[in-house]
């Protein structure tokens, strides 16, 4: 609010300058200039009637404006300080409100006598008293010329032989291939002597040349602990070549013992991923 008065009041002041400033031969609305331009011409209307009267008209307009915003402000000021009526709550009838007893606490019985049991009848514990009483053992005499039997009179099965003592049947496990390791595989010469031999060794197939098929084929192989290469497969391969892929694996099944990967310091078998970019020049 105090904005928009201070803004009327800006243009108020503008308008009162303008309007006291008329007599300046200058202005549009100068008085001797109209005169001067507009003598010997129609005068009641037109030009010189809307310049005659134009500072009083606008004169007219701010003050009914600002006596419309201060009669706004006014009656919003005293709106406000009209205290708001405070709408008392209804009696409550405290007379329908029962309030119930506390219920009474239930003294629990008392604990009934548990009875002894009833005595049983017992038998006095007699010691034993040994005795030594002389056992006629009978001594089996064996004649030297029977031979004795080694077979039982129990049923035998059929398909069981006896265990050969000293021989321990153990189960080799296989290697563990491990995807993390603390030293990963290394081609022998590092990786500048791995892709002198992939350029040298591996064959781009005729088939790639002439559809004019590029990319990079994406291999997963084993490095051993001894370094030697297995389980050669393709991750991802070139989108319409499979011939490319078949070359990608065959060089990498010929190439030498790497050294492999360790953990601790120890050699273990490893997965190693690598990309062979086909580019035609």
């Amino acid at each position: 609010m105090l904005v928009v008065i201070s803004i009327i009041a800006i243009v108020a002041l503008v308008t009162l300058y303008d309007y006291f400033a008329a007599g300046k031969w200058q202005q549009v609305t100068s008085v001797s200039r109209n005169s001067l331009v507009f003598e010997n011409r129609n005068q009641e209307y037109g030009a010189y009637a809307l310049r005659k009267d134009y500072d009083k008209n606008l004169m007219w307009i701010m003050f009914a404006l600002f006596m419309s915003i201060a009669v706004a402000y006014g009656s919003y000021m005293i709106y406000k300080s009209i205290p708001e009526a405070v709408i008392p709550p209804p009696p409550v009838d405290t007379s329908q409100f029962v309030v119930p007893a506390p219920p009474e606490e239930e003294v629990p019985p008392p604990p009934k006598e548990e009875l002894p049991p009833p005595m049983e009848k017992t038998v006095a514990f007699i010691a034993p008293v040994v005795v030594d009483i002389e056992v006629d053992e009978e001594v089996v005499i064996v004649d030297p010329d029977v031979k004795v039997s080694n077979v039982t009179n129990d049923v035998e099965e059929e398909n069981w032989s006896p265990p050969v003592v000293g021989e321990v049947v153990t189960e080799e496990k296989a290697p563990v291939t491990y995807t993390f390791v603390d030293e990963e595989a290394e081609f022998a010469g590092g990786f500048p002597a791995m892709m002198a031999y992939i350029q040298k060794y591996i064959v781009y197939p005729e088939v790639a040349k002439e559809a004019n098929i590029q990319g990079k084929c994406y291999l997963k192989f084993a490095v051993a602990s001894d370094g030697s290469i297995s389980s050669v497969q393709v991750v991802r391969g070139i989108p319409g070549c499979p011939e490319c892929d078949k070359a990608a694996m065959k060089v990498v099944k010929s190439m030498p013992n790497w050294k492999a990967g360790k953990i601790n310091g120890k050699s273990v078998s490893s997965w190693f991923q690598m990309p062979i970019n086909f580019t035609l020049e």
